[in-house]
């Protein structure tokens, strides 16, 4: 079933007095906005103490170049100058686009980043192949500057604006409305006052501009991030959709180390726990005569979270629509809206930090 066709009820609030917000509300969000200042995106404690290991935002969208698309995987918003400032010289930053919805075709690609701001570049014949599995050497880069691969692939790496906007105190309020069980109130957005607290943020950026000769029609994107362990490697980060692990997660950590650990063909064991987390959010917003019913159709729709694009078409990201996702976007916005069942205005100004050509991005320095 499509979002559109989904049953959004206007909601009607006969005594805001009764659901105004508590001092508990109020000391739970405090503690969400903290985490917030330590981590984009709320993730586990591994990836708190390890930034450069951090994956944040995807982007799926068509390139300048016709017939081209681009791919986008964010990283630490703490980048610094130096060695492993901005990308562990350990770790393996791979970007898996799938032509089928199997994962058995398609490409992986991996970045290795070394101590002296180089890094090699590989390719495998496989979206979904074994933990640290690289293929073959399509090309190497330097961080800050454009290179070309083999194959008409185009690279880029370095600190970035960070594009992301969020209304991340009112999203505190919201999930310690959540968890107390209280009924959802969308005056929180306002309380914010149109600050985003990701504005002057920075992160570490990769952007792969990739011929569309070499995808399918469709596409499955999602990004991992593995490292050393033993004689093999350990798959530590997992992301796709935004804003996935922690809000559909609960604030539960071992479902986020769970999920960073899985590959979408792993992932039906976590569908009905999205499914809760939408029932109930929804049950709370008052917006849909049947919450368990539309709690299984948002999950249907994001797991396996991954990133779907139709190859060659305007990519947007919304309740009603899903086709990969532009720089250009209300990410938090519209994945509350699925939440609640409800449009959800989060209220921030949209700052606009990327352009319309390679990188796409907005490079900046560190210190």
């Amino acid at each position: 079933m499509s979002f559109k066709k989904m049953n959004f009820k206007k909601m009607h609030f006969k005594n805001k007095g009764v659901i105004a917000v508590t001092a508990a509300i109020i000391s739970g969000a405090c503690l969400v906005s903290s985490q917030t200042l330590a981590s984009h995106h709320f993730e586990t404690t591994f990836v708190q103490k390890n930034p450069t290991l951090n994956q944040s935002d995807n982007y799926v969208f068509a390139s300048e170049r016709p017939d081209h698309t681009v791919f986008v995987m964010d990283v630490s918003v703490t980048p610094e100058a130096g060695e492993g400032g901005i990308f562990s010289t350990d770790a393996l930053y791979n970007i898996h686009v799938s032509s089928d919805e199997t994962f058995e075709t398609g490409h992986t690609f991996t970045l290795d980043f070394n101590e002296d701001n180089q890094f090699t570049v590989y390719q495998s014949e496989t979206p979904n192949g074994d933990v640290g599995t690289v293929g073959d050497e399509i090309g190497e880069g330097t961080i800050g500057e454009a290179s070309e691969l083999s194959g008409g692939i185009k690279v880029w790496a370095g600190a970035i604006q960070d594009p992301f906007y969020g209304n991340s105190p009112s999203l505190g309020l919201l999930r310690a409305q959540l968890n107390a069980g209280q009924p959802y109130n969308p005056d929180i957005w306002a309380q914010a006052e149109g600050t985003s607290i990701f504005v002057g943020r920075k992160a570490g950026s990769i952007v792969l501009d990739v011929p569309n000769s070499m995808l399918g029609s469709t596409i499955r994107t999602f990004m991992t991030t593995s490292i050393p362990q033993g004689d093999g490697w350990r798959q530590v980060q997992y992301s796709a959709n935004p804003l996935f692990s922690h809000i559909m997660l609960f604030e539960n950590e071992a479902l986020k180390v769970s999920h960073d650990r899985s590959r979408p063909n792993m992932q039906n064991a976590i569908k009905p726990i999205v499914a809760a987390r939408v029932s109930r959010a929804a049950t709370l917003a008052d917006s849909q005569e049947d919450p368990i019913k539309y709690g299984n159709e948002v999950a249907d729709m994001l797991v396996p979270d991954v990133l779907t694009y139709e190859t060659g078409t305007p990519a947007t990201y919304s309740a009603a629509e899903r086709n990969g996702r532009p720089l250009d976007d209300d990410a938090m916005s519209e994945v509350l809206t699925m939440l609640l069942g409800t449009p959800t205005d989060q209220k921030i100004e949209n700052p606009k930090l990327y352009t319309e050509s390679f990188p796409y991005v907005i490079p900046v320095s560190v210190e």
